[in-house]
């Protein structure tokens, strides 16, 4: 999956730790390292190490953006991030929304001693004039958990509560569906896009729901694209 990533010049927590950790893994424990990977990536985040290591725009390179609510990216310092980290509720949304420039996962990738994603790395290099800051010291009293992701038992496939959780977060993140599309439609027809009974659809767009806010509030200071 990851070659279909090699034009892409940013990806979303969720879509880069999956692919990357898998790279990682190599001889398996995969959900593990995808676990370590987002949870070290999201600390390094809301620390600032990201905040100059992307492409330049308008003096900044501002390495990490956030998919606003028309679906546009705005690019903003990784401390603004920090409450949503530390909200249980609210972070698979940072998963699926808050992206990350290949950039700045590249030298993420370089800080951290790790092999960089392979879709990226034969195709761009660091820019040397990048300043990039020394990681300051992890925040002490708001370490982000590993359950992060809802880790399953290795060799089970994940239910059809979780399954269809993701794919209606993809289908939102994409474009596909709105959150007002999804909070008006039809239980049956939501049953039948995603091939569950209505309970299960029911409790999915409640969840889903729940964890998307109205609309995305970005600070003045952020650069939309």
């Amino acid at each position: 999956m990851s070659i279909l990533f090699r034009t892409q010049e940013r990806l979303t927590i969720f879509d880069l730790t999956h692919a990357w950790g898998s790279e990682l893994a190599k001889d398996g424990e995969s959900e593990q390292h995808v676990q370590d990977l987002a949870r070290i990536l999201l600390q390094d985040i809301v620390n600032g190490c990201l905040d100059e290591s992307g492409p330049l725009r308008n003096g900044r390179r501002l390495g990490v953006g956030v998919i606003t609510a028309d679906y546009k990216i705005g690019f903003i310092e990784g401390h603004y991030f920090l409450d949503l980290v530390k909200s249980e509720l609210m972070r698979d949304w940072c998963l699926h929304y808050i992206v990350v420039m290949k950039e700045a996962a590249l030298d993420f990738a370089r800080r951290r001693e790790i092999p960089p994603p392979s879709w990226w790395s034969d195709h761009i290099s660091i820019s040397t004039d990048a300043k990039i800051r020394n990681s300051p010291p992890l925040i002490a009293d708001a370490p982000v958990p590993t359950s992060t992701y809802s880790a399953r038992p290795r060799g089970r496939k994940p239910n059809k509560f979780g399954r269809t959780k993701g794919a209606m977060h993809e289908d939102i993140r994409l474009g596909r569906l709105t959150a007002n599309g999804l909070r008006e439609m039809p239980e049956k027809t939501l049953a039948g896009r995603y091939a569950v009974s209505r309970d299960t659809a029911r409790k999915v767009r409640n969840a889903v729901l729940s964890e998307i806010p109205p609309t995305t509030h970005l600070p003045s200071s952020a650069a939309s694209e």
